[in-house]
């Protein structure tokens, strides 16, 4: 693992709310990205209130940024870092806006039946992370439990992945923070071992550990979605992000599902999309394969691709709030290449045949002050634990 050293010094309002820092503390900052479902089928309800899918899932360049210090206390403290976050831009619908009410504070239980969110209302899942690493560093004969039960720490989370958006900000942020956290209290990690804590925490946080194919992050994952299978994609995706100023809590939206999801038989699987991204080919108007392939570059493969997308949760992401229905009609008059809800909502994503389409477009979206958007590809940074920077905060 190639460990970076790099100074930070911080917005002066940073630098306030850490002066309980030693000048020159050390402490480890990682970078996280969002995430996109290409496919998502719900295959039941479990019996511990969670649902099996089976979904593909591809990391993209829309990311925070967690750093970790050390406190001399066993205290567990976050701060918040919004100047970088993107606010919509009229008075009306920002009022009524939940994106950034992120709760700082861990909170005792992560029971959420009906639901795959892996967090409760109040709980902040990056300080339950690092408490259910403390735990497991505890009762570990191989750990430090003395370090682990004793030492606290302080996070710094600059977020720009808005939350209830269906975009794995939480889990991501969560998969981070084990990482930045073994470093502190051990000064070394494993990601299997990570893994086994992080299935007890949420769905997707595993995606985030365990997911890089080499390239990018893309996966095929199963069960709650903590059960993860790697694909070998290397498709230059790019596509657009486009979030409404309302969110689409999980739990509300697996209710609604739970109506219908008895009374189907027929489950969609990924098969056709999984094998599209190992080798990618053309097919015809009924997604058949053809033989002709398609080169790396070529602009007819996001259409491809764009015929291959499905989420099981549209019809309850809509029952759930009338953003998500408004803002499909809004994408559509883009006349993009075919457009998904982004896991269980509100945000969907576009898929466009450059980068350079979805940055105009995002603009011209961003400038109408109704919708946030972004412009994304899939994300091509190395694993979570080989992109760690050693950072050195000093008093301003």
């Amino acid at each position: 693992m190639k460990i970076q050293r790099v100074a930070w010094t911080g917005p002066s309002s940073n630098a306030r709310h850490l002066n309980f820092l030693a000048p020159n503390t050390l402490g480890y900052r990682c970078i996280s990205p969002a995430k996109i479902n290409l496919f998502l089928e719900i295959l039941g309800k479990r019996s511990d209130g969670y649902h099996n899918l089976d979904t593909v899932m591809l990391a993209i360049d829309l990311t925070d940024t967690l750093e970790i210090y050390p406190r001399d206390s066993d205290e567990l403290t976050m701060e918040l870092d919004l100047s970088e976050a993107q606010q919509v831009g009229q008075r009306e619908l920002a009022r009524l806006d939940p994106t950034w009410d992120i709760p700082t504070q861990a909170a005792g239980s992560s029971s959420n039946a009906g639901s795959n969110a892996g967090s409760n209302a109040g709980a902040n899942l990056v300080l339950k992370a690092l408490d259910g690493l403390r735990r497991a560093l505890d009762s570990d004969p191989e750990g430090s439990p003395d370090r682990g039960r004793r030492c606290g720490a302080h996070v710094v989370l600059r977020k720009r992945i808005p939350s209830q958006a269906g975009l794995g900000g939480g889990s991501s942020d969560a998969a981070a923070a084990l990482v930045l956290g073994a470093l502190l209290w051990q000064e070394r990690f494993d990601i299997g071992w990570l893994a086994r804590i992080a299935r007890q925490l949420g769905s997707d946080i595993n995606f985030f550990l365990e997911g890089h194919n080499g390239v990018n992050w893309t996966a095929r994952c199963t069960q709650r979605g903590e059960i993860v299978h790697p694909i070998a994609n290397a498709i230059p995706i790019h596509g657009l992000i486009v979030h409404p100023p309302a969110g689409c809590p999980t739990g509300k939206v697996f209710a609604h599902l739970q109506e219908s999801l008895d009374e189907r038989s027929v489950r969609e699987t990924p098969d056709r999309l999984i094998a599209f991204l190992e080798s990618p080919k053309g097919s015809d108007s009924q997604g058949r394969a053809t033989p002709r392939a398609i080169g790396r570059n070529d602009p007819y493969m996001p259409a491809q691709l764009a015929r291959l997308l499905y989420n099981r949760l549209e019809t309850a992401a809509s029952q759930s709030t009338p953003w998500i229905e408004r803002t499909s009609r809004r994408i559509d008059r883009c006349d993009l290449l075919g457009h998904c809800l982004c896991g269980s909502g509100s945000a969907r994503f576009a898929l466009c045949s450059e980068r350079a389409q979805a940055e105009a477009l995002a603009l011209d979206l961003q400038r109408e002050g109704e919708f946030r958007a972004y412009p994304f590809s899939a994300w091509t940074s190395p694993a979570l634990g080989k992109q760690v920077s050693i950072i050195t905060h000093s008093r301003t």
